[in-house]
């Protein structure tokens, strides 16, 4: 019996395709694609929008070398010298000023005498009480600064009388002694320090007089014996002087149409204002001369003085000078502008033709800017020409005129927008910039960084 064969039938077989491959494979194409475009895009910088100043260096000290009116005497004789009035004082000229012992003994005798006899004479207390009496008359609230001066004048007036009572008593005990009365040849500050700076001019300067190492000073006090043909006193014959300062390159380019400064004297916090130029020293450095009227008596003793320049300082947003762009901004009238249903947004009417009739539809652009009368729009939200319709009106405003605004890129929300700046003030780096601008900046705002690498409605990839 023959084998009964079987029969086999073969289906045809469908690839199946798997959903989590296809998204998998969506997923994949996508990250892929915005990797290539993260890659090759050039990256936009932007900065974080922070309050400031309009000056980094404000209150910046220097040391200052004060130039004065000095006229140096020299003794006219060997010997001991004993000053009758306190360094610092203003004296008067044919003041007796100082006596020359050649041996010593009278100026022995008057150190002792005058630590016992300090009485004043009636005549004394009544030269004091004129003094008082004249100030007392002739004071001015508006210059302080005459309290010092009056301070500083009976101090040496009492002195000169005081050690003016002993000398008296001791030439009359005396008289075979070889010494000598001398008076000031001329009015002004008396001091009795030399160093060498008395005839210098601010053009004379060089950065080694600055240095503490390169200067030295000689103090001649009572007692001491001195050469003749030597400095024995000095006046300051002028209330005017100056206070010369190193300055950068920085500080030439923002002082040098200044006429007028304010500073504060590191000292004692004394703050006045003064006359500011700006010279060139003997070593080709540049220096500021600040020049004062008044104060000469109360630094007198001071060769270097510490002083602050007090800038006036502007207050607001601070942004890089990189990020600011000019832009042309289309002017349009604000009697033309409507308002959305929930009063947030400006807009305005613009005329259109539809199916051939002259229609209108309203067009909210964002503003960049606004004074009392006008709204500032980007040239991008309207073509030259457009005409915008006044609501409730018959009257047409066509649009044309442009006026030339400066300001920076806002991206918070992702893109370019032009928004306008008004700069109150600057540094070397950032300007400073009005806060509080209806349409402005606010801090934290984020603005590109360097506005020549973008465009208006330019998508940010932050």
């Amino acid at each position: 019996m023959a084998k009964k064969q079987k029969r086999v039938i073969r289906y045809k077989s469908y690839t199946r395709i798997n959903p989590g491959i296809i998204i998998f494979g969506i997923i994949f194409i996508y990250i892929a694609i915005s990797l290539f475009k993260y890659i090759t895009t050039d990256r936009i910088n932007y900065y974080e929008v922070v309050e400031g100043t309009s000056s980094d260096e404000t209150y910046k000290s220097y040391k200052g070398i004060a130039l004065r009116k000095e006229s140096v005497v020299n003794a006219d004789s060997s010997g001991y010298v004993d000053y009758y009035v306190r360094e610092g004082a203003r004296i008067s000229l044919n003041t007796t000023l100082y006596s020359m012992d050649a041996d010593g003994t009278i100026n022995k005798l008057l150190s002792e005498m005058s630590e016992k006899d300090t009485t004043l004479t009636d005549d004394d207390i009544t030269k004091l009480k004129d003094k008082i009496y004249t100030f007392t008359n002739n004071y001015d609230d508006m210059d302080f600064n005459e309290v010092y001066n009056f301070k500083n004048n009976v101090q040496g007036t009492v002195a000169d009388l005081i050690n003016m009572n002993a000398l008296d008593s001791l030439i009359k005990n005396n008289s075979d002694s070889q010494f000598s009365i001398n008076k000031a040849r001329n009015t002004g500050i008396v001091l009795y320090r030399f160093d060498g700076y008395e005839n210098k001019k601010a053009k004379e300067l060089t950065m080694d007089d600055f240095r503490a190492k390169n200067y030295s000073s000689q103090l001649v006090n009572s007692g001491d014996y001195v050469e003749a043909n030597e400095p024995i006193y000095k006046s300051i014959t002028d209330d005017e002087w100056s206070i010369v300062v190193p300055f950068t390159k920085n500080e030439v380019k923002k002082y040098k149409d200044t006429v007028g400064v304010k500073i504060k004297f590191n000292k004692d916090n004394i703050t006045t204002t003064a006359n500011i130029k700006i010279v060139k020293g003997a070593d080709g450095n540049n220096y500021g001369v600040i020049t004062l009227a008044k104060y000469v008596v109360r630094y007198a003793t001071d060769r270097f003085v510490n002083i602050q320049i007090i800038d006036n300082i502007t207050t607001g947003l601070k942004i890089p000078k990189i990020s600011i762009a000019s832009k042309n901004l289309y002017i349009i009238p604000k009697d033309y502008a409507t308002k959305s249903n929930d009063d947030t947004d400006i807009g305005f009417r613009k005329q259109v033709v539809k199916d051939g009739k002259i229609d209108s539809d309203v067009t909210y652009p964002t503003i960049s800017y606004s004074d009392d009368d006008n709204y500032y729009v980007s040239t991008d939200e309207f073509e030259k020409g457009d005409v915008l319709i006044k609501d409730d009106s018959v009257e047409t405003y066509t649009i044309g005129a442009e006026q030339t605004r400066q300001g920076v890129y806002n991206i918070n929300n992702g893109y370019t927008v032009f928004v306008q700046v008004t700069i109150l003030g600057e540094t070397d780096e950032y300007y400073i910039v009005e806060s509080g601008e209806k349409y402005g900046l606010s801090v934290y705002d984020h603005i590109v960084l360097d506005s020549s690498k973008v465009k208006e409605n330019q998508i940010i990839f932050q």
